[in-house]
């Protein structure tokens, strides 16, 4: 009874409709997966509709934040309404700064003699969440960078020419917000962080899961952030963070995955 509940589609920036993903999942031997978007739940609809006899969707979301020390953290949100109102209210702030943020960048791109418009964007991102690894496959299918990488190093990436800072909620807010909507916050991915200082302020907040398994941890920080969880007091959590086909990484789906006892713990974290 495997689950993945870390997972992107198209209407973030993943490379898989929610329909497709569904799919795919049941065809890797998954019975449990979460939708976690960045920033959006656009996505959740579809994949309830769509999803195959015997695989369970989770609905939730990760959310971006930065830490006081202007680190970036990621929150997922498990078993979220997507029709609360104070998250639905956050959300299309972000949604409103992701564009301005976009057209900021391109307008400082076009100074630097880049000629990347709106609409070169847009083949690549729902409008709900544009991001900047969108800009990036824009710059890339145009030829001014060979990398996606090298977009960000060169051109958008934090320090480069036409990096713009966005608009930013705390992680203890980002707790809040799914906590608000009836979900599990779960810290994403702790070993892509500098340090886990933010730890005790989130768990003050409400933080109820640890990303214990990804596709970024090695076996020995799996071991670390178990014993992490179990210390604080927190549920083990994980998922692959897939993107599909020609998204940001490989495809992961089906090989980073959590036991169901895990998904239940976390489940009955609900009416706690």
């Amino acid at each position: 009874m495997l689950a993945d509940l870390h997972l992107h589609t198209t209407e973030s920036d993943g490379t898989w409709s929610p329909h497709e993903l569904t799919q795919e999942a049941a065809k890797r031997g998954l019975k449990t997966i979460a939708i976690t978007d960045h920033d959006t739940t656009a996505g959740i609809g579809e994949a309830l509709a769509h999803a195959p006899e015997g695989l369970q969707v989770i609905p939730g979301i990760e959310l971006s934040a930065v830490s006081e020390s202007g680190e970036e953290v990621h929150v997922i949100g498990l078993w979220i309404d997507p029709t609360a109102r104070s998250l639905q209210r956050q959300l299309s702030i972000l949604r409103e700064s992701r564009l301005s943020r976009t057209e900021e960048i391109l307008n400082r791109l076009q100074k630097l003699g880049v000629a990347l418009s709106y609409e070169d964007v847009l083949r690549y991102a729902q409008k709900d969440v544009l991001s900047r690894s969108h800009i990036a496959s824009a710059l890339l299918e145009k030829g001014y960078v060979q990398t996606k990488q090298e977009a960000f190093t060169t051109y958008i990436g934090q320090g480069a020419p036409a990096y713009v800072e966005r608009y930013k909620i705390s992680p203890e807010d980002a707790v809040e917000l799914i906590l608000g909507a009836g979900g599990v916050p779960v810290l994403a991915h702790p070993g892509l962080l500098g340090n886990l200082d933010i730890l005790p302020t989130m768990v003050d907040a409400g933080l109820v899961g640890l990303e214990v398994i990804h596709s970024s941890h090695i076996p020995e920080q799996v071991e670390f952030f178990h014993d992490l969880a179990n210390k604080w007091g927190l549920l083990p959590s994980g998922g692959s963070d897939c993107h599909g086909p020609g998204g940001k990484d490989q495809v992961y789906l089906g090989n980073y995955n959590i036991p169901n006892s895990w998904v239940e713990k976390l489940s009955q974290a609900r009416s706690l």
